[in-house]
């Protein structure tokens, strides 16, 4: 039998190393705000306190109980593979401790829940002494912090700032901090802009609030939303969301102005490509994914893409959530839609605001879904298409129960779905076990009940019901499920 020998490493080697993980500041501040809003929180204040050398992040979020502070003060104290909650921002349970190390040597967490405040620190100074171990401070050291909380919420303490302040050159050093303030401020106007926008989230710098700055510029009539675009992965577990959007062209603009801020803080070229969100978080940005070079005619295309945490693996999310990789059977439709947004941007970036909008004739072809379900292909009807938004606009409850129950018919009895054309498609024929608690199972069940419902007020018998019901691909694996749902009884 093998002998086990434990390997414990060198705590302030470790830690010193976590330093050079190659934040920038401003997304070391970014990473620290996303354990704010997974903890609820609906204010956020950030504060550069130059006399006291210090960033101070507050929040009126859950807070925590001494546990739950020791537990999250852990270094990797989560398991990235772990199906995370969707306001959940987290990764690797280490970005609070890796950033704020980039930022100084001291990090302190004071929070507050209805059983009173609790504290706790990482000094990388006093590692060397004492080891793997936190300190918790005195109440009176911490005083100053304890009224800035209400009812509940966290507070986060980083000072020590050796990576922002030199010693040798203090002027350079306020200089520096004062840039770093502002770079914060732009950066996370456009990292959080759908949790100011969508969710009313307050964020504030050296009190001043922080305003949104969504890079889709949709304020302006003549932005065009093209067509949303669902992709599923090879085993149907995965759903990626794609919106292109093309900006208008410089003439369209009230002012000169209004045209350089839609460019965005680093300007128009670097601010084309794709926006990827995971959880409405902003992650990467500006990137065409290698598939193309920027050219100023892309200028005006930018494409939203949105994941969940869910997808972190298959998307390699790092640590700083500042970069990721397309999976490969993003590829094809990334493709396809960089040709399509980039084709039309050149065509506005190169007719001088003489151009007509209208988002709408682009996306008439877009009627068809392919989707991947339990390990099968099947196509959907394009239920966003602005003719069929349109007619269902016309109708009441019951005429739209009844549009979507045709649909639903049309779908499943579409000369490609009862020919075999989409069996071709199959990459194998072991068909997967069915989840009948799985998310899509739900809903395909809530569908069927609709449907057989409709039918027998339509005067359709059970058989009937339960025949066409079983002749219909988009169903057929939950058969069990539809001859219980038109039995007599």
């Amino acid at each position: 039998m093998p002998e086990l020998i434990e390997s414990i490493p060198e705590a302030r080697l470790l830690l010193m190393s976590l330093r050079s993980v190659g934040y920038t500041e401003e997304a070391a501040i970014a990473d620290i705000i996303d354990n704010s809003i997974s903890a609820d929180a609906t204010k956020i204040d950030i504060t550069f306190d130059w006399d006291r050398r210090r960033i101070v992040i507050s929040d009126n979020g859950f807070g925590m109980d001494a546990d739950s502070l020791i537990k999250n003060m852990r270094i990797g104290s989560a398991d990235p593979g772990e199906i995370r909650p969707s306001k959940d921002l987290g990764r690797f349970g280490m970005g609070m401790k890796t950033a704020a190390f980039s930022l100084g040597k001291r990090l302190t967490v004071i929070t507050k829940t209805s059983e009173g405040f609790t504290n706790a620190t990482w000094d990388l100074d006093e590692v060397l002494q004492i080891g793997w171990q936190l300190i918790v401070q005195e109440d009176d050291a911490l005083s100053e912090f304890y009224g800035m909380l209400g009812e509940q919420g966290t507070i986060i303490i980083i000072d020590k700032l050796d990576r922002l302040v030199d010693k040798s050159d203090i002027g350079k050093s306020k200089q520096k901090f004062f840039r770093i303030l502002s770079n914060t401020e732009k950066h996370i106007s456009l990292i959080f802009h759908r949790f100011i926008e969508e969710d009313g989230l307050e964020l504030t710098i050296n009190g001043n609030i922080i305003e949104a700055w969504n890079p889709f510029i949709p304020e302006n009539r003549a932005t065009q939303e093209l067509s949303e675009e669902p992709v599923y992965s090879d085993d149907g577990l995965h759903e990626v969301t794609i919106q292109p959007y093309i900006l208008p062209h410089k003439t369209k603009f009230a002012s000169p102005d209004d045209f350089k801020k839609a460019g965005g803080p680093k300007g128009w070229n670097y601010h084309q490509g794709v926006y990827l969100y995971r959880n409405k978080r902003l992650i990467v940005y500006g990137t065409w994914f290698d598939f193309i070079r920027k050219e100023p005619a892309y200028n005006l295309a930018r494409i939203k893409v949105d994941i969940s945490s869910a997808d972190d693996e298959l998307w390699n999310i790092d640590i700083k959530k500042s970069a990721a990789s397309l999976p490969l059977f993003m590829r094809d439709t990334m493709a396809r839609v960089i040709d399509v947004a980039t084709e039309k941007s050149a065509t506005v970036y190169n007719s001088r605001g003489t151009y007509s909008k209208n988002p709408t004739i682009p996306n008439l072809s877009y009627v068809w879904e392919q989707r991947k379900t339990n390990g099968k292909y099947s196509f959907h009807i394009n239920k966003k298409h602005i003719l069929l938004k349109s007619i269902r606009a016309q109708l009441d409850e019951e005429g739209k129960d009844s549009l979507s129950a045709y649909l639903s018919l049309v779908e499943n009895f579409a000369p490609f779905m009862v020919s075999g054309v989409t069996a071709s498609l199959q990459t194998s024929d072991k068909e997967k076990p069915v989840d009948l608690e799985s998310v899509e199972s739900v809903m395909a069940i809530n569908e069927l009940k609709k449907y057989v419902s409709l039918f027998r007020v339509r005067g359709f018998t059970n058989d009937e019901i339960r025949s066409t019901l079983l002749e219909m691909p988009n169903y057929r694996h939950l058969k069990q499920v539809i001859i219980e749902l038109t039995e007599d009884n």
